[in-house]
């Protein structure tokens, strides 16, 4: 199979890529939004430019450094949402965000179950670890 250059696709070759890949689009979309589409349903990591949602200045809230373990499966990056803010988490990056970002993904929670015991266990959808306060 070979790989698929989404970056260097003309309008007519994304409209096409995303038909044949099943990815429903309006006649508007850009092509950068469309090429994003395309990327992520491929697995391809998507580059996000940095922009913070909330400057510390703002902000009285608690700010931690963490790192989202990284994924075999799952190479994107976790997104999560507080209060109308999106954050956009690279995995195995030390990022810094605040205490409420911790919390959303200390309560985003799934259920495993070991296949020869069918026991139910519960485990965090994205690990994470708290490297300290910023």
């Amino acid at each position: 199979m070979s790989e698929i250059n989404v970056d260097a696709m003309g309008r007519e070759e994304l409209e096409a890529t995303a038909a044949d890949l099943g990815i429903e689009f309006r006649n508007n979309i850009g092509d950068s939004k469309l090429a994003e589409r395309i990327k992520m349903h491929l697995g391809i990591p998507v580059e996000e430019e940095e922009k913070p949602a909330v400057k510390a200045k703002e902000s009285n809230e608690k700010r931690y450094v963490i790192v989202i373990n990284t994924d075999s499966q799952d190479k994107q990056p976790v997104r999560v949402g507080v209060n109308g803010y999106h954050y956009t988490i690279k995995r195995g990056e030390q990022v810094t965000v605040p205490g409420s970002v911790v919390e959303v993904l200390s309560h985003a929670e799934q259920f495993v179950y070991d296949p020869q015991t069918m026991q139910r266990q519960k485990v965090l959808s994205y690990p994470f670890s708290v490297v300290g306060e910023a």
